[in-house]
């Protein structure tokens, strides 16, 4: 009896709280608009676009009219913008000659992903042996821990179930 009582004053509760809620919402005005965003920087003004671009229009149409021109050969012209461009090609910052491979320390690769991260790694840094070694290392250090931790579980596992027998 006791315990029917008590969940019958649970959703009697439970009601009560979802009516007194749904008032207090629908009695209060809701704002829609957010009056501190200015909706005209969502605009495209093609004048400032062209200003902008108009560096980058200029080299494309010397490199239309001079085919087959070097970075080396661009440094010796007069145009102004070269000389703020580097001749690297490096996504996202990182030079793939001496940075690791997608951005991504190796070490994590080898951690994290185990042989495949150290394949990867062998993959996109075409067998850097440094890259690879490192990768190799968090491989290595990941097993060991791993280890570690299941030999320290199963000593305890055997602490606990000889408890059991005495």
């Amino acid at each position: 009896m006791k315990k029917m009582l008590l969940k019958s004053l649970s959703i009697l509760l439970a009601i009560t709280l979802v009516v007194v809620q749904t008032k207090n919402l629908s009695a209060k005005v809701i704002e829609v608009g957010i009056p501190s965003i200015d909706e005209s920087v969502f605009e495209l003004d093609m004048d400032h676009l062209y200003n902008a671009m108009h560096e980058l229009n200029e080299l494309e149409f010397y490199l239309e009219k001079h085919a087959g021109t070097s970075y080396a050969d661009l440094l010796k012209t007069d145009i102004e913008f070269i000389n703020q461009i580097s001749d690297s090609s490096a996504p996202m910052g990182v030079d793939p000659e001496t940075g690791p491979p997608l951005g991504i320390p190796s070490f994590l690769w080898g951690c994290v992903f185990g042989v495949v991260g150290i394949l990867i790694v062998f993959m996109i840094t075409d067998n850097d042996k440094v890259q690879v070694k490192k990768a190799l290392t968090g491989c290595i250090l990941y097993g060991v821990t791993v280890a570690a931790f299941y030999v320290v579980y199963f000593l305890w596992l055997i602490d606990e179930s000889s408890g059991y027998y005495n």
